[in-house]
């Protein structure tokens, strides 16, 4: 069933490479919501022992930083409970580590959580993003950095106080998602685009649910990258963006510097919304609205 399912799920990408839903991540990218990803050179070839050692990375109990992570982000003598439907779909072989696709889906139980918050535990900047919504939430969808192999961790408070938490060990053929450009001056053209930039595109999905699709034009700096000139570019990314249509509020997200430039970010809602429109802020403190220009993807 879980194959059937994925076959599924990447002819979907392959439909949608130009125009649909997932345009923006890797063209033909196969996704896996597999334990672990593929292994690179530095870890077993994939066999048995693979499935073991992300079993024994992603065992919070293994972690030298998971608790305090815990701690610091889900609160103190909180309840969390470690669970296997919450499930992380990424490539199965990540290559291009400043920029790497991942959805997240929700057991029907957690569609009206009250919190959700992306951890990406070895990056140097470990909290990717954080949603507060105010609707029911399927599924949801962004683009991130990994600057090593390392467990990705989705926490979702749901609305008995307790934290679930689904994992997914990914291990990355070139380490430096958070400390090398997403694009090299030195050895490439490097188009920049209108910082601030808004596009918006709503998909139907079936019995009339909808996927919303935010992109926001921003280079999103991490602060541990370098110029030409050997100077550290200074942390300057996306902070809040707040979503609604002509209902009401849909959700308010946080976001940090691990997602990837140019960050995009999926919403999978039960029900079709109007004139959905978008309000970001940046680290710097300046302001983008989607309504003022009209962008569409």
């Amino acid at each position: 069933m879980i194959k059937l399912f994925l076959i599924l799920l990447t002819t979907l990408f392959a439909l949608e490479t130009f125009a649909g839903p997932f345009s923006d991540f890797k063209a033909g990218a196969e996704l896996s919501e597999e334990l672990s990803s593929s292994p690179t050179g530095k870890r077993n070839t994939p066999n048995s022992d693979s499935l073991v050692q992300s079993q024994e990375a992603l065992n919070p109990d293994n972690s030298s930083i998971w608790y305090d992570l815990q701690n610091n982000l889900l609160g103190k003598d909180v309840n969390v409970l470690f669970v296997d439907d919450i499930k992380l779909i990424m490539q199965d072989y990540i290559e291009e580590a400043h920029k790497v696709p991942l959805i997240v889906t929700l057991p029907k139980r957690l569609h009206n959580f009250k919190n959700f918050i992306l951890i990406i535990e070895n990056n140097p900047i470990q909290q990717a993003m954080s949603i507060k919504p105010y609707r029911s939430i399927e599924a949801l969808g962004m683009n991130i950095r990994l600057e090593d192999d390392s467990p990705v961790r989705a926490a979702v408070l749901g609305d008995n106080g307790i934290w679930y938490v689904g994992s997914k060990m990914a291990f990355v053929a070139s380490a430096g998602g958070c400390s090398t450009p997403a694009c090299d001056p030195s050895v490439e053209v490097c188009e920049t685009g209108t910082i601030g930039k808004i596009a918006i595109k709503q998909y139907e999905r079936e019995a009339g649910a909808e996927r919303i699709k935010l992109k926001i034009t921003h280079p999103m700096e991490t602060g541990f990258v370098t110029d030409l000139q050997g100077e550290i570019i200074p942390e300057y990314f996306v902070k809040n963006i707040h979503v609604d249509d002509d209902e009401g509020p849909i959700a308010d997200i946080t976001t940090f510097a691990a997602l990837s430039s140019d960050p995009v970010i999926l919403l999978d809602l039960p029900k079709r919304g109007q004139s959905v429109r978008i309000h970001a802020k940046d680290s710097l403190g300046l302001e983008f609205f989607s309504f003022k220009n009209n962008n569409t993807m």
